[in-house]
């Protein structure tokens, strides 16, 4: 069987479904007026569980002509504003033989992918959208994204398979009707089954229509951007991808507990890609992509089979200046940058504060070694805290979690808690002098935030800490750090805490 044939015979399966869904209803509709000449009563009964079957497939039906593509995710951007990227699009659509979008979206995603408003199954086209991941523009070389956007607007071209985009368009209504079926009552999901099977069939049919899609596809960004752009652009979205999950885990959510996020998300995640440590780190990820396992249903060859079959074709040219970043084909690019990725944060995100980077650090790392500052003291101000250490009572500022042998008489109990008593006594120390202005957290692309003590503080805090938590305790000598600080006696972490720039 050809993949003509198959992209035939995928076709005719698509425009069945819905033939199939408006069957069904004419069934049920069919028993329901049998059993009305029946009696009353019987209609009733069959009415109760039919009702709901017909509005389930009716939406059904619906949902196989709502068009793709209607929401509005992203950045909207305008000829006139961007006219370098609307000529690139325009000039990489007329390369691989089909028409330039409609609209052009910026995504708050590492993804690329043309939409189509449409009808029929896919069949009639009423409106073309580009989507393009903001973090492409910060990660990608030019001629890596030119490689991306050629690949996306070959699933529409005619020169590779004559129904090449219904079919690729007929898996997302298919698999969409089926999924909407899952979400109705029981009777909807018992009839999801029959569906579910002739949507197999129809996968079946299509998946190597469009596995042969998606090679042509690669083979296509190969000619738009050269082979070695082409495997390059395959490395480095995964590489993106994962280095976007890490940047928004660990440094742009690191003040949302304190109520803060970045003011310039943008800039910081191109700080991160260009970090030497993270540079090393994502070209590790780069080199090695994963091996991932797909299935008969998938329609996209695993990524190193996808890298192997464009090595071994005849090498492609790579295209002029396309070594140049892919952020300067856009005007205003950070800014632009900023605000497609504001687009994707949630309604609770957008209640937070804005802020610098470095302020950003600042407020998050205090708020959080305040909250545990807090927990250790138990309510007591500093001058209580060392008050329980001058008479020799560690075990309540000491870790509860910590374990002490019963028989270990004072001294033993003091020496073991005493460790415990000098990292915990260490961490109100720091928010503590944080708090008097004479410590900082600073931001750190390469690692976690690094904590500054200002001198004389820094050189002995250390000895202070030992003699406070020692077996004959001393706190004087902490306490004076404290007092040449202008840390008060009665000071207790709290929030809210004056913005530090």
């Amino acid at each position: 069987m050809n993949n003509s044939f198959r992209a035939w015979l995928a076709v005719a399966l698509l425009a069945g479904f819905p033939l199939l869904v408006l069957l069904v209803i004419a069934a049920i509709v069919a028993i329901e007026l049998y059993a009305l000449r029946e009696g009353p009563m019987t209609a009733l009964r069959i009415g109760i569980v039919a009702v709901p079957a017909l509005v389930v497939l009716i939406k059904a039906l619906l949902t196989i002509e709502q068009s793709r593509g209607d929401a509005d995710p992203g950045l909207a951007v305008a000829p006139e504003a961007q006219p370098e990227l609307w000529a690139l699009v325009r000039e990489i659509a007329g390369d691989v033989g089909t028409r330039p979008p409609d609209e052009i979206r910026i995504l708050p995603q590492v993804n690329a992918a043309v939409h189509e408003r449409t009808r029929w199954l896919g069949l009639r086209v009423s409106r073309r959208r580009l989507y393009i991941g903001a973090q492409l523009f910060a990660g990608l070389r030019q001629d890596q994204l030119c490689a991306v956007l050629g690949h996306e607007f070959a699933h529409y071209s005619n020169r590779d398979t004559r129904f090449s985009g219904a079919t690729y368009r007929g898996r997302q209504a298919i698999g969409h009707v089926v999924t909407g079926l899952a979400n109705g009552n029981t009777f909807a999901r018992i009839l999801r089954g029959g569906f579910q099977g002739y949507a197999k069939v129809y996968f079946t049919v299509s998946m190597r229509v469009c596995r042969a899609q998606e090679l042509a596809a690669d083979a296509a960004a190969a000619r738009v951007g050269g082979t070695a752009a082409a495997v390059g652009a395959l490395r480095e979205i995964e590489a993106l991808a994962i280095a976007w999950r890490f940047f928004l885990n660990t440094y742009a959510t690191i003040g949302w507990a304190a109520g803060y996020l970045p003011a310039r998300l943008a800039e910081g995640y191109l700080a991160l890609l260009t970090d030497p440590t993270r540079s090393m780190e994502i070209d590790e990820v780069r080199r090695n992509p994963r091996d991932g396992k797909t299935s008969r249903y998938d329609s996209h060859p695993a990524t190193l089979e996808r890298i192997r079959l464009l090595e071994s074709a005849p090498v492609a040219p790579p295209r002029p200046g396309g070594e140049r970043p892919a952020s300067e084909i856009l005007r205003h690019s950070v800014e632009t940058l900023d605000a497609a990725l504001l687009t994707g944060l949630s309604d609770q995100a957008l209640m937070k504060r804005r802020t610098d980077w470095q302020t950003l650090v600042y407020l998050g790392s205090r708020h959080d070694v305040a909250e545990t500052a807090a927990k250790i003291l138990g309510g007591r101000t500093v001058g209580e805290a060392l008050a329980l250490l001058d008479a020799a009572q560690f075990e309540p500022l000491a870790d509860p979690d910590l374990t002490v042998p019963p028989s270990a008489g004072p001294r033993a109990r003091r020496e073991l808690l005493a460790g415990s008593v000098r990292t915990r006594l260490s961490v109100v120390a720091e928010v503590a002098f944080a708090d008097a202005g004479v410590a900082r957290w600073l931001l750190s692309w390469s690692g976690p935030a690094e904590f500054v003590l200002e001198e004389p503080y820094h050189n002995a805090l250390g000895s202070a800490l030992d003699a406070a938590t020692a077996g004959r305790p001393d706190t004087k000598p902490l306490r004076d750090l404290f007092a040449h600080a202008g840390i008060a006696p009665g000071y207790r972490p709290t929030d809210p805490v004056p913005v530090r720039s």
